[in-house]
């Protein structure tokens, strides 16, 4: 990764009375410097990729600007251009679309003098596609990283998790078909999804395990037991079966499951969402919550139902009545006083984000009530 540079200009901005500009410096992704959260494929050449929400390069800089270096793999237009959010000092100031004739890319300019922590943030889901990391470049030099964050938090969900829609704004409507837009990458932002935010409030390190359709027993397609999310869980990228992610690097104090939404949403014969039988979803379930107990044998477990659920679609369902009847009874029936059920109050009210998604004041909401939750049940 490099860029142009101009040093010969120095002794003629001397020679003219100017007082000569910062220097830019190259950093590549494998720079010491550099902290990485998240599920990495380090085996690729030239930069570690990734296709998950979330995943973050995070330094320290004495610097005034910040450029990044990245190569999108995914598919381009509006549903497969991937976007990076660059936080400096904990608030975001610049949102950047990676382009695929361009791999180093502006990022922030004109920061204050002094030392900065930068996170570098994947907004975008593994549905959006793949990103390769190739470096930063700063107007500045890289310092001694900050401290890692004392506790680790893992949340697992759907579309809803990552963040789905979030910057959009959408009125129902008169004939309630306002939010039915599709997904456009530039409308996610998981900085600004329930997770990111329930971190941010235990002073947490988070990596957030989403996937677009997916369910604890059947995916939205009806794919049933056997490609669902406990299926894929153990991978670095959804769609492949290889390479794996080494869950010990990350054992989570806290790992919250936010799935089932999408179980409730497999289209039957007549084309209306039906609900999965009772018992094979909770048998599942159970399995998925055995697994990770088994990985994470001091994890607390919060499983979370809602918020895009209802009584009143389809009518006569009640599909947000059985999901917290199958995922209480699931949770209950563990026995773990480590595994907590959590309901989420449904979105009732516009605006909505994208297709009926929680949209980033929704997520907001949604993380005070499951900290208040778990801070209720001894904190992390």
């Amino acid at each position: 990764m490099s860029r142009p540079r101009t040093p010969w200009l120095l002794p003629i901005l001397a020679m003219a009375g100017c007082a000569p500009f910062e220097s830019w410096f190259d950093y590549n992704s494998n720079d010491a410097k550099l902290q990485h959260i998240g599920r990495i494929d380090w085996s690729t050449p030239d930069g570690p990729t990734y296709a998950h929400s979330g995943v973050t390069h995070r330094f320290r800089c004495n610097c005034t600007a910040v450029d990044v270096a990245f190569k999108d793999l995914g598919g381009g237009g509006e549903s497969n251009t991937n976007w990076v959010n660059i936080i400096v000092d904990g608030e975001t100031k610049a949102k950047v679309e990676l382009k695929k004739d361009a791999e180093l890319l502006t990022g922030v300019r004109d920061l204050k003098k002094g030392e900065h922590t930068i996170e570098i943030v994947k907004r975008t889901g593994p549905h959006a596609g793949r990103i390769q990391f190739l470096g930063v470049s700063l107007q500045g030099i890289l310092v001694d990283p900050p401290n890692w964050r004392p506790k680790k938090i893992e949340v697992i969900g759907d579309s809803i998790t990552c963040g789905y829609g979030n910057e959009a704004r959408i009125p129902a409507g008169p004939d309630y078909s306002g939010p039915n837009t599709g997904y456009h990458s530039k409308n996610e932002d998981v900085s600004q999804a329930y997770g990111t935010l329930l971190g941010r409030r235990f002073d947490a390190e988070v990596i957030t395990t989403c996937v677009l359709g997916a369910g604890v027993y059947r995916n939205i397609d009806g794919s049933p037991d056997g490609k669902a999310f406990p299926d894929i869980y153990e991978r670095i990228y959804p769609d492949s079966e290889e390479p794996r992610f080494d869950t010990k690097l990350f054992p989570p104090d806290l790992i919250v499951i936010n799935l089932g939404n999408n179980d409730f949403n497999v289209l039957n014969e007549s084309g209306t969402p039906s609900a999965p039988p009772k018992e094979a979803f909770k048998k599942a379930y159970t399995n998925f919550v055995l697994k990770l107990r088994k990985q994470y044998p001091a994890a607390k477990i919060v499983c979370a139902v809602g918020p895009m659920a209802n009584d009143t679609y389809p009518a006569g369902g009640e599909h947000w009545t059985k999901m917290q009847e199958y995922v209480s009874e699931m949770v209950k029936e563990l026995g773990d006083t480590n595994v907590l059920y959590f309901p989420h109050t449904p979105l009732a009210v516009d605006p909505y984000g994208e297709d009926w998604h929680p949209t980033a004041e929704n997520h907001a909401a949604m993380a005070n009530a499951l900290s208040d939750f778990i801070d209720q049940h001894g904190g992390i």
